[in-house]
């Protein structure tokens, strides 16, 4: 049974509900007070108006999921976790509507580490990089998010594939990659500034049909190739491609060809 709020409670509740996940500092924003606001979360807590996620965050209940399990969006919760953050890796490919799968993984960049932690079966892992750039700031669902751009996106799974959900997941989600500018990818490489980043990149889209990336673009990246030799993923069953420097999985055609 439902407990009934009172009117200081149903106007802090009308306050919060646009917001869908809230931390301590919203209700503070609205009562100007920290003990009362820290009692008023525990009312609201108490009378299911409020669900707990972590220590300072919460999920406000919708009036028509009062009385049953409520699952909170993974990327509005993903938004309160860190001040300095951008949505990423495969978490990104999902937002922009490109991903293969679905993950229970949200992927959250920052310049800080932060503890992974699991709630109703979402994980929420940080990824830390000095990279901090090609990040759009995002209307979702009544806020607003920050989310590494398409280009950035492409080149964040790159250079850490096992965030991307694996090769095969990768490749088959840059199958759905509508529009690439190339003109700005070609600047955050040269911001990277990773000489390993030039031999995946270059391979990647060359094994790309629908992306189909310029003849000067991918002549600016072969200029960029040096004489060692780099691993695409891991070390095992890889075979050579010359023309990259790059050694490659040997079951990669036959993953493309079902991507």
């Amino acid at each position: 049974m439902v407990k009934s709020l009172s009117p200081t409670e149903q106007m802090i509740y009308s306050k919060l509900y646009p917001k869908r996940v809230i931390t301590t500092s919203d209700v503070y924003q609205i009562l100007e007070n920290k003990h009362k606001s820290a009692d008023y979360i525990t009312n609201l807590r108490e009378k299911g108006f409020l669900q707990k996620i972590k220590r300072g965050l919460y999920a406000v209940i919708p009036p028509d999921a009062l009385e049953r399990k409520y699952l909170p969006d993974k990327f509005l919760i993903a938004g309160k976790l860190k001040k300095k953050y951008y949505i990423s890796h495969h978490s990104a490919l999902e937002f922009h509507g490109i991903a293969e799968s679905v993950f229970s993984t949200v992927y959250v960049t920052s310049k800080t580490y932060l503890k992974p932690f699991t709630y109703q079966n979402m994980t929420y892992k940080f990824i830390t990089t000095k990279h901090f750039f090609g990040i759009k700031k995002l209307p979702y669902k009544g806020e607003s998010l920050f989310v590494s751009d398409t280009e950035k996106t492409f080149l964040d799974c790159i250079r850490r594939i096992k965030y991307a959900g694996g090769l095969e997941e990768m490749m088959k989600s840059f199958h759905d990659i509508p529009y690439i500018n190339y003109e700005k990818l070609w600047k955050y490489l040269k911001r990277f500034n990773e000489k390993s980043l030039y031999h995946k990149t270059g391979f990647i889209l060359e094994s790309l049909e629908n992306l189909s990336a310029p003849k000067s673009f991918m002549n600016k990246i072969r200029r960029e190739i040096v004489k060692k030799v780099y691993y695409l993923q891991s070390k095992k069953n890889c075979v050579y491609i010359k023309k990259w420097n790059l050694m490659v999985p040997k079951n990669f055609e036959e993953l493309i060809r079902f991507a």
